[in-house]
């Protein structure tokens, strides 16, 4: 039961500062260090714009990823490697079809990691 409540604290606090990352980037895009990088690009507003919804959704995601760990390790009995790898996978996608929707940029390093770890994931099913 400890053990329990301990992993929801844990999974709270790491929601938590994804969503507070997520606010902050849109209130105050001047304190995040993603953004103060994108501004000194000086590659105009709509850029800028399109980079802070990009961080948004990367902050949010990254919490709902620890997340969706969690439930299927505790739902489907994975193992946590196999729970976190789902998960991680999941989040490269999202980002590097976020990255191409907010800014248009596509994000072929991102793809590539996908796809290699989804033919990872694809060939230790099919082995095991």
């Amino acid at each position: 039961m400890a053990v329990k409540i301990l992993v929801f604290a844990f999974l709270l606090i790491m929601v938590s500062i994804s969503v507070w990352l997520a606010i902050r980037v849109k209130r105050h895009p001047e304190k995040d260090r993603g953004m103060k990088r994108v501004m000194e690009e000086q590659r105009g507003a709509e850029y800028e714009a399109g980079m802070q919804m990009f961080l948004m959704v990367n902050y949010l995601s990254a919490g709902i990823a620890w997340v969706l760990a969690a439930l299927l390790e505790i739902v489907f009995r994975l193992e946590s490697f196999h729970a976190m790898w789902i998960a991680a996978l999941g989040l490269c996608l999202v980002l590097v079809f976020a990255k191409w929707r907010f800014t248009g940029e596509f994000s072929k390093a991102g793809f590539v990691t996908f796809a290699i770890g989804l033919a990872i994931t694809v060939t230790y099913l099919i082995v095991n």
